[in-house]
């Protein structure tokens, strides 16, 4: 990271060079002394503490006015990331005010956790620019002014009162969860400060009569200043704005459901101000300094003891089940007969959908509902649509015959959907109409996007594009609406994201080839999600504000599709892989290829490339596996190998031969309920085979699934 002061910046120029710099000052800084009643006030330069993580990086005079602050190495204070502008903003000083004005850049300027254009700034203020955290003082002993302006009506903590001697107020707030739709709840319910358990038992702190919540389903909990939402393993998931989620920061009116019930979060104020002391500013620089000093001390001579030992993994035959036909797509997980425990649901091409336990493999159902319509045209999803029963439901699209919605416990059908044709990809599910039920969001060959509602199967909306589409569709709320919205790309190398309550385009990327199904995910630290896709000549990721190019990555020419090794429309995965806090993207190609791109790069970088001894392979799928805190990549070949690399350096950790070619992506969830992560597959030969791990991961927990 690259970090300049003032000094580096200037210090060889001669005067003319200076005046002709246009960084450089329109107007400097020189102490002054000022009269207040009979006594001197010397106000010194003002300063800039620049932080990151809680540690000072560096600090910085301000001298000359504009004072530049960017990614750019002309800027005078110089914040090196990529979610800070090339040119950011700017200080300005006007008479013997300051101000912090945005220079127009992408990800915003915020004073004191508000966003701001332009704004007068005092010292205490805190500038928020990326990652960073730009702390202000102005030099002037009298400008250390409140945060809060308390009045006559301010309710003070333990009775103190307002006083002008330097007291830095500010006010209260707490967390609570609306509820919007839950069973024996109502109102509002105020969450604890440092955990509230939601889930179906008796002992959680919010306890919820729904079969479809787990035992102990999830915890809100407060990490520093921001409240986090964390899976507990339940069978269902946890979603946040509609999207599925193991861990999640909260924010003012997110949406979250498990199960079939809703809550909105919010924090509000309790109108009450608490008050603290402010340090002189020159013993808490001091302070800071050498706090900053220790924390550096030991990450240079403790490294040992911050890094987690890997473990070995182990990949054992847990099971293989035979089906009646051959499976091309993945099973899907979850609890469909009620008992608690994981089942797998898969559908073959002779028609037959299978509903198989996933503790040892036997059959709990087999139904064939779709023998006249042709063969099933992707995995099957798994929703709780009727609420009846808690219990997930099973929908899934036929060649011929539409959608299919059948209730996962009895078999019967539900409702029957229309299409105009067949369809690329499993449908997706969210709540878009607010009425506790997933709704269900589809594309077909023909190149229409409908939603269904959930509860009765009739047609919320439905939108014609302009070619056919060949992905599947993902859900993220991509308007900050609360509401999830669509992603889906067809052959005319388009990327449309559509508004999932009406249908109505958000934003269209053409491209110059066609797209994979997308991986969502916020790769510039936005807090929008971002869309990733791969196409037969590179990988691309997308702004999920409006459609615009992050970054692109050129896949080499060994790594392109040719006649015996096509283009498979498989979707990315997303994670940090080299711990610098930016998701990678990870992809397979044809070639026999698995790259990791650098995701703080640029697109400019490649973390590793391994080379598959067969050029078919499955699309990747991650879990920690050793245990080292960073996810490893697990894919399937057709020489029926399940193998597992490890995601920071692609150095091989285990293979496994199961009986014949793996066709489709792998699953990874708890499947026996013992606490450790499982992989199933498909292979060619028609059988479903489970490997176990000894792998820790949440108890029921689904870790990787197709959609």
């Amino acid at each position: 990271m690259i970090m300049r002061n003032q000094d580096q910046f200037d210090t060889t120029m001669e005067e003319q060079d200076l005046a002709d710099n246009p960084l450089v000052a329109q107007n400097s800084f020189e102490p002054v002394e000022e009269s207040d009643a009979g006594k001197g006030i010397l106000r010194t330069a003002p300063t800039i503490v620049v932080k990151k993580d809680d540690s000072v990086v560096f600090e910085h005079t301000l001298e000359d006015f504009p004072v530049h602050i960017g990614r750019k190495s002309t800027n005078h204070i110089v914040l090196d990331e990529k979610n800070v502008s090339r040119v950011h903003a700017q200080i300005l000083m006007k008479g013997d005010n300051y101000f912090i004005q945005d220079s127009g850049s992408t990800g915003g300027t915020k004073v004191n956790g508000e966003p701001v254009k332009e704004k007068e700034i005092h010292t205490g203020d805190s500038i928020e620019i990326g990652h960073f955290l730009l702390q202000f003082s102005s030099g002037n002993p009298e400008d250390e002014r409140t945060i809060f302006d308390a009045d006559d009506s301010t309710v003070l903590e333990d009775g103190t009162e307002v006083d002008d001697d330097r007291t830095l107020f500010y006010e209260e707030s707490v967390a609570k969860l609306v509820v919007m739709h839950a069973n024996s709840l109502e109102g509002e319910i105020f969450l604890d400060e440092n955990e509230t358990t939601l889930g179906r038992d008796e002992d959680a702190d919010i306890n919820i009569n729904d079969k479809r919540i787990s035992r102990q389903h999830c915890k809100i909990w407060l990490d520093g200043h921001h409240y986090k939402l964390t899976d507990l393993g339940s069978a269902n998931g946890s979603f946040v704005n509609g999207q599925r989620v193991s861990e999640k920061s909260l924010e003012n009116g997110d949406r979250i459901q498990i199960g079939s019930s809703q809550f909105k979060f919010l924090i509000e104020s309790t109108g009450v101000v608490k008050k603290s002391r402010m340090f002189p500013i020159v013993m808490g620089t001091f302070a800071v300094l050498g706090i900053a000093a220790v924390i550096f001390l030991l990450s240079r001579l403790l490294p040992q003891f911050l890094t987690q030992t890997p473990h070995k993994v182990i990949l054992e035959k847990l099971w293989e089940q035979p089906t009646t036909a051959s499976v091309s797509f993945s099973p899907s997980p979850g609890d469909v007969n009620g008992d608690g425990h994981m089942d797998l649901v898969i559908a073959d091409a002779g028609g037959y959908v299978h509903a198989v336990d996933a503790r040892q493999g036997g059959s709990i159902w087999n139904s064939s509902l779709n023998l006249e319509g042709g063969p099933f045209q992707c995995s099957p999803l798994l929703a709780d649509i009727n609420k009846v029963d808690g219990e997930f439901d099973v929908v899934i699209a036929t060649s011929t015959l539409g959608l299919w919605a059948v209730d996962g416990s009895t078999r019967k059908e539900i409702w029957r959907g229309a299409l105009d044709s067949g369809v690329p990809g499993t449908p997706a599910a969210a709540d878009v109409n607010y009425d506790g039920t997933s709704d269900i969001f589809v594309g077909t060959k023909r190149g229409t996007v409908t939603c269904f509602d959930g509860r009765q199967g009739n047609t919320l909306w439905t939108v014609s594009l302009d070619a056919a589409l060949q992905t599947a569709p993902r859900l993220a709320d991509m308007n900050r609406d609360g509401c999830a919205d669509v992603v889906i790309g067809g052959n005319d190398y388009r990327v449309h994201v559509l508004d999932g309550r009406n249908g109505q385009t958000i934003w269209t990327f053409v491209g110059t080839d066609v797209p994979s199904t997308a991986a969502i995910a916020d790769m510039n630290s936005d807090k929008i999600p971002d869309v990733s896709v791969i196409t037969p000549v590179e990988a691309i990721v997308l702004d999920g504000r409006a459609g615009s190019v992050l970054w692109r990555w050129t896949l080499p020419q060994t790594a392109r599709p040719r006649s015996t090794d096509p283009f498979v429309p498989a979707p990315p995965a997303i994670s940090d892989l080299n711990s610098d806090k930016t998701p990678d993207v990870i992809l397979s190609t044809a070639g026999g290829h698995i790259y990791a791109i650098d995701g703080a790069s640029d697109g400019e970088a490649c973390l590793w490339d391994y080379d598959v001894t067969s050029s078919r392979k499955t699309a990747p799928a991650l879990c920690d596996l050793n245990d080292d805190g960073i996810d490893d990549v697990i894919f399937g070949d057709r020489n029926g190998n399940l193998t597992v690399i490890d995601g920071k350096d692609s150095h091989l950790l285990k293979q496994i031969t199961v009986s014949g070619s793996i066709v489709e992506m792998p699953v990874i969830a708890d499947m026996n309920g013992n606490g450790n992560a499982d992989i199933v597959v498909i292979s060619r030969n028609k059988k479903i085979v489970a490997v176990e791990t000894q792998s820790p991961v949440n108890t029921n927990q689904i870790v990787w699934n197709s959609y």
